[in-house]
């Protein structure tokens, strides 16, 4: 990515680009659980489809709070400490199997994902779920921190200390 790219065009590559999605969940017990999933974005949403074995799901079927995280590769950053990211504070809400979108959310994430999906789909204990984004935070690098605004998160406003 060029230095020159505007944090919209390094988000919108970073959005593009990456296949999982790092879920941070509250479980029953109080502590927080960490996991990853492969996802695809439905507008500004984040769609996944987990496994019921899975603490995070269990955690997101008891409280619908989650905070989802994009991720650059490590092999890829110039700078470990500055990786670029963007982390979304969202609400999870189950999309049932009767539901309109389920099976063409599904058909999405089979076309990005490749086949093993459509084995997936076929076991019971999996869910899918929408994560509606209320707030993000997008980080390009040392002083390039920037809290997303606006209905589509699509607003950059630069983050300063306190």
């Amino acid at each position: 990515m060029s230095t020159d790219a505007t944090p919209n065009e390094v988000l919108a590559t970073l959005k593009m680009t990456q296949k999982s999605v790092l879920l941070a969940t509250l479980g029953e017990d109080g502590f927080p659980h960490n996991g990853y999933t492969p996802f695809i974005f439905d507008g500004k949403d984040i769609i996944i489809f987990v496994s019921r074995l899975s603490l995070h799901t269990r955690d997101l079927l008891a409280n619908s709070k989650v905070s989802a995280m994009l991720i650059s590769d490590e092999s890829a950053s110039e700078q470990i400490f500055a990786r670029t990211r963007v982390s979304y504070q969202c609400t999870a809400s189950e999309i049932e199997n009767t539901c309109d979108s389920y099976a063409s959310l599904l058909d999405r994430m089979q076309a990005k994902h490749g086949k093993m999906l459509g084995v997936l789909r076929q076991l019971p204990d999996f869910v899918l779920f929408r994560l509606h984004p209320s707030a993000g935070q997008f980080v390009m690098g040392f002083g390039q921190a920037y809290r997303l605004s606006g209905p589509q998160l699509d607003q950059f406003e630069h983050a300063r200390s306190a």
